[in-house]
């Protein structure tokens, strides 16, 4: 048998060595290749994270470079912002011309240089496009109309969802190796959208809810569309939600349920954050406080003359002391209690009921033995009632065998205020009658004499006291009534006494003697069973008063010191003449006249008082007679009725205040240029312009019967106004302005202070209507805030000439350029008045609370915040204070640098939505609103619709849209309503305005008319001729038919004066209506942006192998880019760097993008 050894498995052992080696050089080469994978992938790695590097670099830098461009052109407080978006064609503004993606491209302008009032409208000087770009094609402001090439979409769908992305050019840096980095950005305007913030907390508190009409509550983020979508519509103001948005990534938190996709396409519309100074654009610097200004006592109020806001041919318009007397109608601290107070109750009103306790009212201040309080009281002119109608009825009667003639005093008396106005027990108005010049025709067998209109032998005819009986005179708010004689069955020597409504007295009597008859004056008698007819009247050249120069009396009467008028009646308080040296028992408000002697130039406040025996200073070439007036002063035809022992109505003379429906002879508006508190009125030349012009107007009638219209009225004493003085037509109570309860915080607020360039506030001791004070003319009703140019002068002016050489002012546009740049209103003020209860603070409390963020510190415009800079608040807040006054040399000219406004919002916007969110904001909200009787209650909103800021006080009824019907109440004493859909159409209007004019180059050229031969853009301002528009429809019903103006005949600018007849009543929605809760908030540029950065690499083909986005909100500070100067600097002082440079913007949040988003 054979045996096999072990060595026999040799072979194997080799063949698994081989295996082995090649299994190790397998594996080698594995790790070989896997070494050179990682190698690679490394390698790839670090490259994409250097091109990922690069890009964020370049993102960073573009960003950087947004940022130095946006310093340089907005940092200076002299500049505009604007959206591309508002480029358009004056004839087509509903569409801009910048292309998809350009639109909303922010640019810069020159604001308009600091000036006069007067100074013309410089061309706007563009500055750049705030994106990336050639330089040069960026300081081309139609560079946004043109295609930009190798664009960057930085706002994308994924942003803006179905809203507008933006696009803008890339610039490129090229690299020797052919790779290249690539930058973009973009700078967004924040100050064109509405912010995205909760609702003010309402109150309780009177002082508290009516402060919503002055400051906008809240952005109604609720009426926010997108397309059909309205994803913020469940929004409560007070949504928790509200504390968890703190950028526009967030805001879709407060969206509907399956809405929040399209949150998106409101990203141009809203924002989370806007904060902004209180600059001013023209000057430079801070704006002046209005309120720290104003919080005057009397004894340190200004000088109407040396603070005047402007000044026509030398004459002071409109001034400061005007807006301190107004201002401080509520104030307690500064009025010396003479200003508005509160009812303790049970006064009874003139026409019945009373009013009741805790009534805000007004108090004449005397008694009726010594009126001289109110001869120093510096809001006089408030208190006094209106003379809308001075009526004089003549009246023919036997008495024995004379005939005489009987005359009637008939006074028609409004308050237009919204508080009653309040006469002590005793305390009269007196109404002295001068003569009119006619003739009576009386026949007698076959004689007819000419009996002229002039008792005895003195051309004054009677006085009528008015409240010097056992009635006393205490109006309703609005109130209108009727005052005349109620003498018993004997004639009265010549004073009478009045009493409410129309009452068949006797009057006064005198017997009726010939023209012609100089000397013996002998009554025309007439036997027993002979007939005495009247014939008719005509027209005499006699005057009230003549001298030497000019004027007739009747011969053998007394000429007076001097040729008073052609006929006029003088306006009391107390009796009708003053006692030489002081005001014991009569004070003269004003009178109206043709032809007054002093009517071609009104007494300056340097002036001294005229005396009794001053001679005018009328020229004897512009007197004038009835008979040189005869389209006014007609011949009468043969009436032929016979004169019996009853008193027989023949003739009614009437100086009447204008009505939208009464008046016929000329169609132009009737309030407009309505002052009721100016109270002296002259008809200078009683021309065809003139008689359309003024206010009034003058008329002679022949009546048979008293059962005529004009003599119209409730058996309580009320007459009519408004529509018409009858009651088929007219209304009782007519309300046109408001008395401030609480410190006025809103510029356009001051429409209500009759500002029109008085220069006294309290009435003049001396010869009383020769003294009385008179308007800067045209009279106007509502100035500032309002924009309606000045008909009676040029549309390419602002300042004109009436007869006699006397100066003319456009009021609206000189005041609102000399505020609405300069000044805001804080609300530091002392909140002492009852309607604050039951807390109430001094003003410096008021500050203190404020900078220090205490919970209770908040203004009454709440979207005002501290910005105390780092300093220590209570320090602070006593910086501003000597004592418990505001300093006057830093009070007012600093404070502003201290207080930054949440939600700044740009008057350029093009934004319909944010617009729709502005004018909304008070919507849904409570308000005050107050009885007949005047007593005041907060009401919840009872709709859905937004009250309209017109008056403080208005009665218990809204109004939603704008009614036909002359009668409708509402409309003359309430307010206005808006629907959203009406809202929706002014936004839009407001929008189509902005493209038309834009850019507004400061506040003011947003406020106003743009002065020129444009007569679209010189009627009105922006928001005003939105108002008028065909498109909008919030006045639709008073802009058409009847209801409406034509222009008028005479007017130089009839443009101006086509619209609502009875514009200034709360049924007419007014520009300052809309602007007084949004006004505080106002600016004509932005100070906070949204800056996209974008960075890209790409490889030597063109690849991009990265790219990054980043965004930054940045915000203006108050501080100045070289600190040397500080904050609160004078502007014009300021160094070079600060000039170039100004002040310093700085990042409040920074975020990388999400490629998703982006």
């Amino acid at each position: 048998m054979k045996t096999h050894h072990s060595k026999t498995q040799k072979p194997h052992s080799h063949g698994f060595a081989l295996v082995v080696t090649l299994s190790m050089m397998i594996l080698l080469t594995v790790i070989a290749v896997g070494l050179l994978s990682i190698a690679s992938v490394s390698l790839r790695t670090s490259s994409h994270e250097d091109a990922a590097s690069a890009a964020r670099n370049n993102a960073r830098l573009s960003l950087m470079l947004a940022i130095g461009a946006l310093q340089k052109q907005m940092g200076p407080d002299t500049r505009i912002s604007v959206t591309a978006d508002q480029l358009a064609t004056s004839g087509s503004p509903e569409t801009p011309l910048a292309p998809e993606g350009q639109r909303q491209w922010t640019g810069t302008y020159k604001s308009w240089p600091k000036g006069l009032p007067s100074d013309a409208r410089p061309q706007p000087e563009f500055g750049q496009w705030l994106i990336s770009g050639n330089p040069n094609d960026l300081q081309d402001k139609n560079y946004a109309l043109l295609s930009a090439n190798d664009a960057v979409e930085i706002v994308t769908t994924n942003t803006v969802g179905p809203g507008e992305t933006v696009t803008v050019p890339k610039l490129t840096q090229t690299f020797k190796n052919g790779t290249k980095n690539g930058f973009a950005w973009w700078v967004g305007d924040q100050g064109v959208k509405a912010l995205i913030a909760p609702s003010k907390v309402e109150s309780n508190t009177v002082a508290e809810v009516r402060a919503d009409l002055q400051a906008m509550p809240t952005s109604h983020i609720q009426s926010a569309k997108v397309g059909a979508s309205t994803p913020f519509s469940q929004v409560e103001g007070d949504d928790p939600n509200f504390a968890r948005v703190h950028s526009w990534e967030s805001a879709e938190l407060l969206a509907g349920h399956g809405e929040s996709a399209e949150v998106g396409g409101l990203f141009h519309d809203f924002t989370t954050h806007n904060r902004g100074l209180l600059t001013n654009v023209r000057a430079g610097g801070f704006r002046k406080d209005l309120s720290m200004e104003l919080e005057k006592p009397t004894n340190l109020q200004p000088n109407p003359t040396t603070s005047a806001l402007y000044t026509v041919a030398g004459e002071p318009g409109i001034n400061m002391q005007e807006l301190w007397a107004y201002y401080n109608l509520s104030s307690s601290a500064n009025n010396g209690g003479k200003g508005l107070n509160w009812s303790s109750g049970n006064t009874p009103y003139t026409t019945g009921g009373s009013m009741p306790a805790k009534t805000p009212c007004l108090t004449l201040l005397g008694s009726a033995a010594d009126v001289s309080a109110s001869g120093n009281d510096d809001f006089f002119y408030y208190k006094q009632p209106v003379v809308i109608n001075y009526q004089l009825l003549l009246s023919l009667k036997t008495e024995g065998n004379n005939i005489k003639i009987v005359a009637d005093p008939i006074v028609t008396l409004w308050n237009p205020l919204d508080v009653p106005v309040v006469v002590p027990n005793g305390m009269f108005f007196s109404v002295k009658y001068w003569q009119v010049p006619y003739n009576l025709k009386i026949r007698k067998g076959a004689t007819t004499y000419l009996c002229p209109v002039t008792p005895g032998t003195d051309s004054n005819i009677m006085s009528l006291q008015i409240g010097s009986g056992s009635q006393r005179v205490v109006f309703k708010p609005g109130e209108v009534v009727r005052m005349s004689q109620f003498q018993g069955s004997s004639a009265a020597p010549h004073t009478l006494i009045a009493k409410a409504g129309y009452n068949f007295g006797y009057g006064v009597s005198w017997n009726a003697t010939d023209v012609n008859d100089t000397t013996a004056r002998t009554p025309i008698t007439f036997a027993s069973g002979e007939v005495v007819r009247f014939e008719g009247a005509e027209p005499n050249d006699l005057t009230a008063g003549a001298s030497g120069k000019d004027g007739k009396v009747r011969s053998g009467n007394a000429t007076h010191t001097r040729h008073f008028s052609l006929t006029h009646h003088e306006f009391y308080l107390g009796t009708d003449r003053s006692k030489s040296g002081n005001y014991e028992d009569s004070i003269g408000i004003g009178g109206i006249y043709l032809d007054y002697d002093f009517g071609n130039r009104r007494l300056k406040p340097t002036e001294p008082a005229r005396a009794e025996n001053a001679g005018g200073t009328k020229l004897t070439g512009e007197r004038y007679n009835a008979l040189q007036r005869s389209n006014v002063f007609r011949s009468f035809p043969t009436d032929g009725r016979t004169i019996t022992t009853n008193k027989m109505p023949v003739m009614l003379f009437s100086f009447s205040a204008k009505t939208e429906y009464g008046t016929k002879l000329f169609s132009a508006r009737t309030l407009s240029r309505f002052n009721p508190k100016a109270l002296q009125v002259d008809f200078y030349d009683l021309g065809n312009r003139e008689r359309e012009i003024l206010p009034y107007e003058y008329s002679v009638e022949q009546i048979s019967s008293l059962k005529n219209d004009r003599l119209d009225g409730t058996p309580e004493g009320q007459a009519y106004f408004g529509a018409s003085m009858t009651s088929d037509d007219g209304n009782a109570f007519v309300t046109t302005h408001s008395v401030p309860r609480e410190p006025i915080v809103s510029l356009a607020a001051f429409q209500h202070s009759f500002a029109n360039g008085f220069t006294a506030q309290k009435p003049r001791l001396g010869y009383s209507t020769l003294n009385a004070r008179e308007p800067l003319l045209p009279q106007i009703s509502h100035a500032i805030g309002n924009s309606l140019a000045c008909p009676v002068i040029d549309k390419d002016k602002t300042a004109g000439t009436a007869a006699g050489g006397r100066p003319l002012a456009d009021h609206s546009y000189l005041a609102n350029q000399a505020l609405f740049d300069d000044w805001f209103l804080s609300g530091i003020s002392p909140q002492l008045s009852s309607s604050f209860s039951p807390t109430t603070r001094q003003q410096k409390v008021v500050a203190t609370q404020f900078f220090t963020d205490a919970p209770t510190g908040k203004l009454p415009v709440t979207r005002y915040i501290p910005n105390t800079r780092g300093k220590d608040p209570t320090t602070l807040a006593n910086s501003f204070f000597s004592g418990s006054r505001p300093i006057p040399t830093t009070a007012a000219a600093n404070i502003g640098s201290y207080i930054q406004v949440e939600g700044l919002f740009n008057v350029n916007s093009t934004s319909v939505e944010a617009w729709k969110s502005l004018l909304a904001g008070r919507g849904g909200r409570k308000m005050v609103t107050r009885s007949e009787a005047g007593l005041e209650t907060i009401r919840n909103s009872d709709s859905a619709g937004t009250p309209v800021s017109g008056l403080f006080g208005p009665t218990n009824t809204g109004l939603e849209g704008s009614p036909s019907s002359l009668k409708d109440p509402t409309q003359w004493t309430g307010y206005r309503s808006l629907s959203a859909d009406e809202i929706d159409s002014l936004a839009r209007g407001i929008v189509r305005e902005v493209r038309k004019r834009g850019p507004f180059i400061s506040l003011a050229d947003f406020i106003n008319r743009r002065v020129g031969t444009n007569e679209d853009l010189a009627r009105a301002g922006a928001i005003q001729n939105a108002l008028d528009s065909d498109e909008v429809t919030v006045n639709r019903a008073f802009n058409t038919g009847s209801r409406a103006s034509n222009g008028g005949t005479y007017m130089d600018f009839k443009n101006a004066e086509k619209g609502p007849k009875s514009y200034g009543i709360p049924g007419v929605v007014k520009q300052a209506d809309i602007l007084t809760p949004i006004a505080p908030i106002l600016s004509a540029r932005s100070d906070s942006f949204i800056i996209r950065g974008y960075g890209e690499k790409t490889d030597a083909s063109g690849k991009i192998l990265a790219r990054a986005w980043c965004e930054a909100v940045v915000e203006r500070g108050a501080d100045f880019v070289d600190p040397v100067d500080a904050a609160e600097k004078a502007y014009d002082t300021i160094n070079q760097t600060n000039i170039n440079f100004g002040r310093q913007f700085k990042i409040v949040s920074f975020r990388w993008l999400n490629p998703s988003e982006a």
